[in-house]
């Protein structure tokens, strides 16, 4: 950008040396000064063109790309091409869109075929309708027929990772159930993981005597009842061979895995983490939903700046000599103005000292360990506990940051830290809807009032100027 400056600099001096000629300002100046400001109009084009900038300055941020989708465009190591099958005068928002996704990476291009003018070529891709747009990459190819931004990162991220890592939950203890629509359902997780071309699976331990060899991640969220010894022993050997879980533990009469966490350095509290700071009755929240707005510093957390919110949670602390080649470390606390509430009977809660565990108090906490897998050498194990599991279901999943960080969890845990960031959301209804009333006085201030004050100002000008 300096030398952009610089360059400025020095054409608009050697303009201002050629002006203060005597033959430039006597003579036939026309000719010269238009050959100057072709060569000025010139050199802004060229810089333009190679230095060029994106603003946007919509409250928001409208026309920007979230950040997960500049994270892989700029990490593109294949070349990625979108054909678009529009209507010659329907491509605007689709064209603006593929634009900011070029912008960003010169491995993506598109390209806009009108399929009623090129059928041949519609027809060579399988394209029956308008507004269907193919991305390619490879021998892979998606369809979406949608103009959103979520859908297209979607497709990008399908298309360019190779293989698909299978993802699954635990089942038969009262966990969430990843097909149910409700409110305290984990439906809304379950799309959004396969949206980043994951498969999603259950899992019955019971009926299995080792966890299947392609879990790339094993999710237990909200587990109601004891699992047996032996499916404790077969989650156990599956982590000290270097295998990824996420536990999603609720206050009692939840299950928590409190004996069996305790082997991974972690404190699974009997408490349920109250937060009388006030900031979520703004959100419509009481006490017993605390609000987290920080975080420590962690691949998963990292520039990570928006709130999330816990329902009904528990406190997950971690040991400081963890010993045993673990790594434990705390992912995010809440506020000094909460407590975890040890006393689950009383209907009225205080902070008692000495009993309850003081705030911040600790709700999410990242374990590794590195171990050795003679298969595959070296490993690591990667497991994340945090004391609360509805933070993730259908009603808080797109709450301010809730499925944001879910998803980072998983992407961390599946050891694919380049799509950790803030994902896509689908735009607001960003409409101003008037009452009866309220549209009458916009009407008599725009069509009646403000006309009336330009009149009248006219008038007072003609007036006063009548009396000079």
């Amino acid at each position: 950008m300096k030398k952009v400056l610089t360059i400025l600099v020095n054409v608009f001096n050697a303009i201002k040396k050629i002006l203060s000629l005597r033959s430039v300002r006597y003579g036939g100046n026309t000719l010269a000064v238009s050959v100057i400001l072709l060569i000025i109009l010139g050199l802004v084009n060229f810089i333009v063109n190679r230095h060029s900038y994106r603003f946007d300055l919509t409250a928001a941020k409208q026309f920007s790309l979230a950040p997960q989708t500049q994270k892989i465009l700029k990490n593109l190591k294949k070349n990625v091409r979108v054909t678009a099958f529009f209507k010659s005068g329907e491509k605007r928002q689709m064209e603006d869109l593929l634009k900011a996704y070029r912008f960003y990476s010169k491995k993506f291009s598109y390209e806009f075929i009108d399929p009623d003018r090129k059928p041949a070529i519609a027809k060579r891709y399988g394209v029956r309708t308008y507004r269907t747009s193919v991305i390619e990459c490879g021998d892979k190819e998606e369809k979406i027929t949608s103009t959103q931004e979520q859908d297209l990162t979607n497709a990008l991220i399908k298309v360019t990772r190779e293989g698909k890592k299978v993802i699954y939950f635990l089942e038969g203890h009262g966990e969430n159930n990843i097909d149910d629509t409700g409110r305290t359902g984990y439906s809304s997780a379950k799309k959004a993981i396969e949206a980043e071309n994951y498969e999603v699976k259950k899992l019955i331990l019971a009926e299995k005597k080792s966890i299947p060899k392609d879990c790339s991640i094993l999710i237990i969220s909200g587990a109601k009842k004891k699992l047996f010894p032996a499916e404790l022993d077969t989650i156990q050997a599956y982590l000290e061979k270097g295998g990824k879980a996420l536990f999603l533990l609720d206050p009692e009469p939840s299950y928590g895995f409190t004996e069996f966490l305790d082997k991974w350095a972690l404190k699974i509290g009997n408490d349920v983490v109250l937060d009388v700071s006030g900031v979520g009755r703004l959100f419509g929240m009481g006490p017993a939903v605390p609000l987290v707005s920080s975080y420590e510093s962690h691949a998963i957390t990292r520039k990570f700046r928006v709130m999330t919110f816990y329902p009904y949670a528990r406190s997950v602390t971690p040991k400081k000599n963890p010993g045993n080649g673990l790594t434990v470390q705390a992912l995010f606390k809440t506020n000094s103005s909460s407590w975890g509430e040890t006393n689950l009977k009383s209907k009225k809660a205080s902070f008692d000292k000495g009993v309850d565990l003081p705030g911040p108090v600790t709700l999410g906490v990242v374990v590794t360990k590195e171990v050795s897998n003679d298969a595959a050498g070296k490993k690591k194990t990667r497991l994340v506990v945090i004391g609360d599991s509805d933070f993730a279901n259908n009603s808080y999943f797109g709450v301010q940051g809730n499925g944001d960080l879910f998803m980072n969890i998983v992407s961390w845990l599946a050891e694919e830290e380049d799509l950790i960031s803030i994902r896509a959301k689908r735009p607001e209804d960003r409409r101003v809807f008037l009452t009866a009333r309220q549209a009458r006085w916009v009407m008599y201030l725009t069509v009646i009032l403000v006309p009336l004050a330009a009149v009248g100002t006219g008038i007072g000008v003609y007036i006063r100027r009548k009396r000079r």
